[in-house]
């Protein structure tokens, strides 16, 4: 899963050496020249902390309530009503929880919400709604539709729940694959032929001999390096990640792109494990985080693992939605001063910083002792 995760881990789940099959219908050379040639991209994603005043935030949360309420035809299901009070505690930073107005989008909507951020940021999480009822109902994403149009706003999350709606399953996965061996899987920010080539080798089915051909003695030995640092520093702990999980490190035959270690280094910073519940807090995370794939990674999470849609590759459970640590686990992402996935950071120039310091550098903010305990009992907590 990327997520899934990516959606984040979203091709990750045969690490351990099952064979996932990408595509039933077709070859998996073919799928990966289809994703080369996958629908329009957005040039400008990410979540943006905003803090609006008592009135933009009240049109904000009538707007949430007309998308969960379809314009007031369909009563919102308890995870949409503990949803909208998460994203008012961590989205919206309200002081006391608001009341929705009306069932409908409010008339004034643009006149209220002034500004592209403002508009942009409320558009995303509007559009992270309709899948929360595991339905991903069309009346609901019409709603989203004409809040987009009311603030003049285009995003590509309004854009991929088009396609979920559809049931445009694998146009979604080949566009989100085309963009995460751009931003994920290279190291560089852009998709080289390496990286391409990189994706064939990992969907391939083993074939005996091939594999130990494959390993990259030079960045092996960079990565196992990593085991004999200090254990305060972010290397230690994202070797310790590899080790005590048996995911192969790069340069091993098995192993993912060295790109994706950005994946794990979210894992080691956020501590969300990489269970269900870590990976889709850990999309969360990420997604608020990067500019490059913000949508991408919060709706194929929530699609994939609280609709059960099977956008990408692994499992596709249905209820695994925790409002209040996913919509805290954006914020965090969110507060991050550094883009992960941006082109320009490099793990290699933090790995000897104590992860606690590197943290605070980053502004990424504390688990506090309750949430903690509520990971460790969710199993999503790296312990």
């Amino acid at each position: 899963m990327s997520t899934v995760a990516a959606a984040a881990r979203a091709f990750a789940w045969d690490r351990r050496g099952a064979d996932v099959q990408l595509c039933r219908s077709r070859s998996r050379l073919a799928f990966v020249r289809e994703a080369v040639d996958a629908a329009r991209t957005f040039e400008r994603f990410g979540v943006k902390l905003i803090h609006p005043s008592t009135d933009q935030a009240a049109a904000i949360v009538q707007a949430m309530q007309a998308v969960v309420t379809a314009g007031g035809r369909i009563a919102p299901l308890p995870i949409e009503q503990d949803s909208l009070r998460a994203i008012q505690r961590h989205l919206l930073h309200v002081a006391a929880e608001l009341t929705p107005a009306a069932d409908t989008l409010p008339d004034d909507l643009a006149a209220r919400l002034p500004g592209e951020v403002l508009r942009r940021e409320t558009v995303r999480i509007l559009a992270l709604l309709p899948p929360i009822d595991q339905q991903v109902r069309p009346e609901k994403v019409a709603v989203v539709e004409a809040a987009a149009r009311q603030l003049g706003v285009e995003d590509r999350g309004v854009e991929l729940l088009r396609q979920a709606v559809r049931g445009q399953h694998k146009r979604m996965a080949m566009s989100m694959m085309r963009r995460s061996v751009a931003h994920y899987w290279s190291p560089t920010g852009k998709a080289r032929l390496r990286d391409w080539l990189d994706m064939v080798r990992i969907m391939l089915p083993p074939i005996p001999g091939i594999y130990s051909m494959l390993r990259n003695e030079a960045l092996l030995a960079k990565y196992q390096a990593l085991g004999r640092k200090p254990a305060t520093t972010l290397g230690y702990a994202l070797h310790r990640f590899y080790m005590e999980r048996g995911f192969p490190l790069p340069g091993e035959p098995k192993s993912f792109p060295e790109g994706w270690g950005k994946h794990e280094v979210y894992h080691v910073l956020s501590e969300y494990d990489s269970t269900l519940q870590g990976e889709m807090l850990n999309a969360a995370f990420s997604g608020g985080n990067t500019e490059k794939l913000c949508m991408d990674l919060l709706l194929a999470t929530l699609l994939q693992f609280q609709a059960g849609r099977q956008i990408l590759p692994g499992p596709h459970p249905t209820g695994l939605l925790q409002p209040d640590a996913f919509f805290r686990a954006v914020a965090r992402g969110a507060a991050m001063n550094v883009d992960l996935l941006a082109g320009a950071w490099n793990i290699w120039s933090v790995v000897d910083t104590p992860l606690d310091e590197l943290r605070i550098r980053f502004g990424i903010p504390l688990l506090s002792d309750d949430e903690r305990t509520n990971l460790i009992r969710a199993e999503a907590l790296i312990v």
